[in-house]
Formats: C-alpha cells, structure tokens, sequence
C-alpha cells in the first residue's frame, strides 16, 4: 500500500488518506459518536462504510504514513501528516 495523497475536511477534521489501492477517512466530524474510527471512503451519515477489525489496515497504513513522510522537509510545526500519525497512535498501532 502507498500512500499518494493525504487530506483533511472542514467537517471537524476528518483526515483522508488516498492510497495507491482505496481511500480512508478517520471520523473527526463535529458531534460523530465514531470519533476517529476508520472508514472505507468519506464517513456516510449511517456509518455503513466503517471498517469493523480495522487494525490491520491501519497497521498498513502506519507504515505507508511513515514510508510518506520519508525525505519530506520537517519545518517544526504540525502537519497533516503528524495529525494522522496521531490519530494511529491514539488507535493503539504503536
């Protein structure tokens, strides 16, 4: 799995992750009762698209993250790459 495009709604902060195989959204939609669970594509309002055992997707995609982030200048400040990180580590993949 490679990662080609990381990006971030303005629904609250829910992070996407588009990757060479799908895409995947961790929920942070304001009021979401599935906060930072993992979704196939953008969170549907009856979270019929949420990943159920996702923790080996998102061990993928720890290692795609850091495979991503690899020769990326680090300016000190958090960015939507360390955001994702984040919400892996809160998830429990490190």
């Amino acid at each position: 799995m490679k990662i080609t495009k990381l990006k971030m709604y303005k629904d609250g902060g829910t992070v996407e992750i588009i990757t060479d195989d799908s895409s995947f959204c961790f929920d942070n939609r304001i009021g979401t009762k599935t906060k930072y669970e993992l979704y196939d594509g953008y969170p549907k309002d009856d979270n019929s698209n949420i990943i159920e055992d996702s923790k080996f997707i998102q061990s993928q995609l720890l290692r795609a993250l850091i495979e991503y982030k690899k020769g990326k200048e680090d300016d000190g400040m958090w960015n939507l790459e360390d955001v994702t990180l984040n919400i892996l580590i809160h998830n429990g993949n490190i």
